[in-house]
């Protein structure tokens, strides 16, 4: 797979990924590799998550489904550096890895019971997330009126919301070019976003009062 059709693709991605986190974790089984290969099948459960340590230019990796057709694109960073994308719906799955570079991957079951880290509370604070390209956060919990913050430095930031149960509620963000900005959400619930990005990102979502 030559890497420059990949990121092309990254722009319809985004429709096609999961979910979020969690604090209790079971590691499942582990790859690692220098450059691209597809892994071998593995079996999880509901709410699960790709944590990831790259070391190249490039590391992407697309989902594929026992069939063999792709079911999303958990990971599409560019430059070294480390990740996590959440996925909500167990199965068979293998990995494909398409990468410059050495890398690992760590596939860990999530406790269904964990939610969103908070670090560093403050009034209204809710949760953050971090990223460099595409990746799924873990859930969180939201009361009414709330707002998605962010500052994006790459030329693309997306942001796909999510309930619970996987349906897509909203597009908070479509932005071309770097920047900071904020989208209000209305309704409260427990969420996830999908973030579809080229370069690095922040997130902070806040309560508004």
């Amino acid at each position: 797979m030559k890497k420059s059709i990949v990121l092309v693709f990254l722009l319809f991605s985004a429709l096609v990924f999961s979910t979020s986190v969690a604090l209790a974790q079971e590691v499942i089984q582990s790859f690692s590799g220098n450059g691209s290969k597809n892994t071998r099948p593995f079996t999880v459960q509901d709410g699960w998550e790709i944590q990831w340590d790259a070391r190249g230019a490039i590391f992407q990796v697309f989902l594929h489904n026992a069939n063999g057709e792709m079911v999303g694109v958990p990971a599409n960073q560019q430059g070294a550096g480390k990740g996590a994308s959440y996925q909500a719906k167990g199965g068979k799955y293998y990995l494909m890895v398409n990468a410059v570079g050495p890398w690992k991957v760590k596939l860990v079951n999530l406790s269904k019971q964990a939610s969103a880290p908070k670090t560093k509370p403050k009034p209204g604070y809710i949760a953050s997330f971090k990223g460099n390209g595409a990746k799924t956060t873990r859930p969180f919990e939201a009361p009414n009126g709330w707002e998605i913050q962010w500052d994006a430095r790459g030329a693309v930031f997306q942001v796909f919301l999510h309930n619970a149960n996987g349906e897509m509620a909203g597009v908070p963000a479509n932005q071309q070019g770097a920047g900071k900005g904020a989208s209000y959400q209305a309704k409260g619930g427990k969420y996830y976003l999908m973030v579809n990005a080229m370069g690095a990102w922040r997130i902070k979502i806040v309560k508004v009062d």
